[in-house]
C-alpha cells in the first residue's frame, strides 16, 4: 500500500472528471458529500441493461469510470466543491487477487492510495509491490505530480 498526496488538485480533477485518463478503470464505489450524502455502488445491474449492452459488458462485474464519470461530474459540478469525494477503483486479477486505487478528496486535500488484497494468505508481497509500482507509474505517465506519504 502506498499513499500519495496530489499536489495540483485542479489539474488532477480535470484528468479525473473531464478527460479520459481514468476511463478504463472499474469502479467499486463512489461516495460524495455535497448538499446530501451520495453513495454509488459500481456493480453492474444486468437486468437494467439492454441485450446489446449485456453483450458489450459480458463478464464485467463493475461499471467502468467511462460510464459513471458523466453522472459523478453532474453531481458535483457547481460553485462549491464537495466536502468529501471518495472513488474506489478496482481491478480483479485472474488468480483472484484484487488491486485497488482509492481517490480521496477531503478538507481541500487530495490523496491516492494503492491497495492490494491477495486471494489467499501469503507472506510474499511481490505482487503487491508490482501493483504499487504500476499505480505510481500510472500517476507519472499522466503527469500527475504527487508526493509519497
Amino acid at each position: 500500500m502506498q499513499m500519495y498526496k496530489i499536489e495540483d488538485v485542479k489539474e488532477f480533477m480535470s484528468l479525473l472528471l473531464i478527460k479520459e485518463n481514468f476511463d478504463k478503470f472499474c469502479v467499486g464505489s463512489v461516495e460524495l458529500k455535497t448538499l446530501v450524502p451520495i453513495s454509488i455502488q459500481g456493480t453492474l445491474q444486468e437486468d437494467w441493461l439492454s441485450e446489446e449492452e449485456r453483450e458489450l459488458y459480458a463478464g464485467n462485474e463493475y461499471a467502468s469510470w467511462k460510464l459513471l464519470r458523466p453522472m459523478v461530474f453532474s453531481l458535483i459540478k457547481g460553485k462549491q466543491t464537495p466536502q468529501m469525494m471518495r472513488i474506489q477503483f478496482v481491478h480483479s486479477f485472474d488468480n483472484g487477487d484484487c488491486g485497488g486505487l482509492r481517490i480521496q478528496f477531503e478538507k481541500g486535500k487530495l490523496t491516492c492510495i494503492s491497495m492490494y488484497t491477495a486471494a489467499t494468505f501469503t507472506l510474499d508481497k511481490s505482487a503487491e509491490q508490482v501493483w504499487d509500482d504500476q499505480c505510481a507509474e500510472f500517476l507519472r505517465k499522466n503527469g500527475i505530480v504527487s508526493t509519497l506519504l
